[in-house]
């Protein structure tokens, strides 16, 4: 990369353009991008070497379109084969998502790519940046898992596991495998079965996330990208949860969506209108529960194991030390908004 970084100060000292080389690590190329992206810059290019990632940005709006142009003059790609079955095309497009910059899906995809039932996406994140483990050794576990004969081999794509980088995999299953569940307390059963099969036979800690039923192979995108923001979120907010649905942590996922200084500008505001005193580990386990369970206090007590009588004491100081009942939801939503950008 020492090319790049004097080709990048020749740049600089030419144009007087603002342009930079960031190095990050492999598995942090994504969120990094994302990060310089809402300050206003945008990826050129990027390359990794040895599990380390290096971006070049420009902060776009300094940049006239004809000086971005003559950028290709100076970061050349080393070429690379195209792909050519159907699997490389796919994974390609999905492996972009990840990695960046964004790749268009392959043309005709519902064509290429026929379905004859819906489709269960599974995002598997690793937690460790120093894990020895790979995508190719953690496939071996799973065919036998989903109970997949060794016809079904990964290129026919019936159950279908795409590599997205170091940090991310996704696996794809038709719902019939999984007997056709769809309710979502059977998705996240299947899901934490798959979690500990993961955790116990690769040896290595991950997160799985699983989506709703998938209709056709075009609706991948925004399912992924949706799994990818709560990943996101979930890394932030709550990093203790190893297994969730892409539609659980709606305001997590809000939160993870905002651009850094509007995060900022709300919890200033928060932080003026709410005087909120420290709360004890045993209260934010209180609200929390009572937030997962919709405020209803019967089910937050089965949760906790307590008397009703015991959990409605705690709730009742909570509200003379706050002057919010958590019970009552509007004020459950400022409670939850005020802890969330509080601690983040």
């Amino acid at each position: 990369m020492e090319k790049w970084m004097k080709e990048i100060e020749q740049i600089r000292q030419v144009t007087h353009l603002p342009i930079v080389c960031v190095k990050t690590k492999e598995h942090d190329r994504s969120q990094t991008q994302q990060e310089w992206e809402q300050k206003g810059w945008e990826l050129v290019t990027f390359a990794s070497e040895r599990d380390i990632a290096y971006l070049v940005l420009i902060e776009a709006k300094q940049w006239p379109a004809s000086a971005r142009s003559l950028l290709r003059l100076f970061f050349s790609r080393s070429e690379e084969k195209p792909p050519s079955t159907r699997y490389e095309r796919i994974a390609v497009w999905l492996q972009s998502m990840v990695t960046g910059p964004r790749q268009a899906p392959p043309e005709r995809l519902d064509a290429l790519w026929p379905w004859k039932e819906e489709r269960l996406s599974f995002l598997i994140e690793r937690n460790r940046t120093e894990g020895t483990g790979t995508w190719e050794a953690l496939q071996s576990c799973l065919y036998p898992f989903f109970r997949e004969t060794t016809a079904c081999a990964p290129h026919d794509l019936r159950l279908a596991f795409f590599p997205l980088g170091y940090a991310y995999s996704v696996l794809l299953l038709p719902v019939s495998i999984l007997g056709g569940a769809r309710e979502r307390a059977d998705l996240l059963e299947w899901a934490s079965g798959l979690h500990d099969l993961i955790s116990t036979e690769w040896m290595e800690p991950v997160r799985i996330i699983v989506s709703t039923p998938v209709d056709a192979p075009s609706s991948l995108e925004q399912t992924l990208a949706g799994q990818l923001l709560l990943s996101r979120a979930l890394q932030q907010y709550r990093a203790q949860v190893m297994v969730a649905g892409d539609w659980m942590y709606p305001l997590e996922r809000w939160a993870a969506s905002l651009p850094a200084e509007a995060a900022k500008a709300i919890a200033r505001e928060l932080a003026a209108h709410m005087s909120v005193p420290q709360i004890s580990t045993e209260q934010l386990e209180t609200l929390e529960t009572l937030f997962a369970q919709q405020l209803n206090v019967s089910e937050t007590a089965r949760q906790l194991f307590l008397h009703r009588n015991t959990l409605l004491y705690r709730l009742d100081k909570l509200t003379e030390q706050t002057g919010l009942d958590p019970r009552q939801f509007a004020d459950a939503v400022l409670l939850q908004l005020y802890l969330l950008f509080r601690q983040h």
